[in-house]
């Protein structure tokens, strides 16, 4: 007997039957466990197309959510007419339109130097290495608040002095810890000296921020104590006028003029600045865009596999359904009054966005899109971002909103329709695993039966072919 590949053939039967019977008996026993495969193989290729499917399905999430937030559909842009005196950004609450600066002035740290007016030498450190004496005292307030420094001064040198006072915290009018003073040494050439920063700018009631008081003593003449401090930058809040009307502000950084804009004084002005705030209709088309081409991937990938490895698979036209409804449903006004109380331009087709009949497929009209976000910005806006609550309960939130609801009973890891699906990929996969074992280890008995059976065909006829020439010669002996 001999074999080959896992074939089994015979050589020189006897009988006359074809050397590779076995292999063909064991075709005929094969259909089963070929089905069993078969059916695997098909649930492989389906559970790789719904990985994918839902890879393009949270990527349209994703491009949902770029839509979904009123902040999303206010970003502006700002330009101002001199950048390097004045520059801003614009939040989502911003409005669109043209202001006029003029600076006056800018808001400075109130700051404080250890020295008299004149700052003469006698009044700062000959040397860095100078340590405070037994008996001198230090304290300052800061925005009303005050700190003491009258223990343990004695050996700490202005740098340590500095350091200590770097560490020293303060809590704001909303009891939140700030970092209140900076302090450093500074040398002017002729001696060191302590200095105080406010780290707020502007004034503080219409004051300074920091007053000092001091009483330092240094080891090297103990004859001598140091007491004076000048205010070296006196605290000034910013000064502005922002179309016609004076606005005074304790930081260059301005958050409360505009609304929904962040000023940024760099520098007083000599001529007026004009400050331009327009909707920046460029990125909302770009992730409308986005949108459009995502939500038209996820279309055409199940349009493309609905004969394939999504016949049959009910969760596919289950999505493109669901999804279809959420478009085709009208956006209702906030606070409602009725259920068909919705906005003036309610769906996306109203906006040059518009299904393909047949395709299932979004067109994006430009030109119809553009003049839509000329004439009713707003709209278009709310048609998406329209929160449940905005709208009331039982009325139609925004697409956006519908779409993530729609989305998150879909893709949830745990009890999402994605991960039912696969999960029962899985099981069956399993069950057709324990199929396909017991399938094999039937036709491995079979075969051994086969191969057995026709093994010892081949002696018993090899026998009787032995004795039949053994007679044959004998009996021609007799004649």
């Amino acid at each position: 007997m001999a074999t080959s590949s896992g074939s089994i053939s015979f050589g020189g039967l006897a009988s006359g039957l074809p050397s590779d019977m076995v292999d063909q008996l064991m075709k005929a026993q094969q259909s089963q466990l070929t089905a069993y495969q078969s059916a695997k193989s098909r649930l492989a290729d389906q559970n790789t197309t719904m990985t994918t499917f839902k890879s393009k399905l949270t990527d349209l999430a994703s491009k949902v959510s770029a839509l979904q937030y009123s902040s999303s559909w206010a970003p502006h842009t700002v330009s101002s007419s001199d950048s390097d005196t004045l520059t801003a950004t614009a939040g989502s609450s911003a409005i669109s339109g043209t202001h006029t600066l003029d600076v006056t002035r800018l808001a400075t740290n109130d700051t404080w130097v250890l020295g008299n007016d004149d700052l003469d030498s006698a009044s700062g450190v000959s040397s860095s290495t100078d340590t405070l004496a037994s008996g001198s005292t230090f304290s300052f307030t800061y925005n009303g608040n005050d700190y003491n420094f009258d223990t343990s001064l004695e050996g700490l040198t202005l740098s340590e002095l500095a350091a200590l006072i770097n560490n020293t915290t303060y809590e704001d009018d909303d009891g939140e810890t700030e970092d209140g003073v900076s302090a450093g040494v500074m040398y002017d050439g002729s001696a060191y000296r302590l200095v105080l920063t406010a780290r707020d700018s502007g004034q503080y009631e219409s004051g300074s921020r920091i007053a000092v008081s001091a009483s330092l003593t240094f080891a090297s003449d103990t004859s001598v104590t140091l007491t004076d401090f000048k205010n070296s930058v006196e605290a000034e809040d910013a000064l502005f006028t922002l179309d016609g009307v004076d606005v005074s502000s304790t930081s260059n950084t301005v958050t409360t003029a505009l609304t929904g804009v962040t000023l940024q004084l760099k520098a007083t002005t000599s001529t007026s600045i004009s400050l331009t705030i327009a909707d920046d209709t460029t990125t909302v088309k770009s992730n409308l865009n986005a949108f459009v081409e995502a939500y038209n991937t996820v279309i055409k990938y199940v349009s493309d596999n609905r004969e394939g490895s999504l016949s049959g698979v009910s969760l596919a036209r289950t999505v493109v359904n669901q999804i279809r409804n959420a478009l085709n449903t009208r956006t209702n006004k906030v606070d409602a009054s009725s259920a068909t109380d919705y906005l003036s331009r309610s769906t996306l087709a109203e906006y040059g966005l518009r299904t393909d009949a047949k395709t299932g497929l979004i067109s994006f009209d430009s030109t119809s899109l553009d003049a839509a976000l000329q004439s009713d910005y707003s709209g278009l806006a709310s048609l998406f971002s329209n929160t449940q609550s905005e709208v009331g309960t039982g009325y139609n939130a925004g697409l956006a909103y519908r779409l993530k609801s729609a989305f998150d009973g879909m893709t949830n890891s745990v009890t999402g329709s994605f991960a039912a699906q696969t999960n029962g990929i899985k099981s069956r996969v399993e069950r057709l695993d324990k199929d396909i074992a017991r399938e094999s280890a039937r036709l491995d008995k079979v075969r051994q039966q086969l191969i057995l059976k026709y093994s010892n065909l081949e002696q018993l006829i090899s026998q009787l072919n032995s004795a039949g020439s053994a007679m044959t010669s004998a009996l021609s002996k007799l004649s």
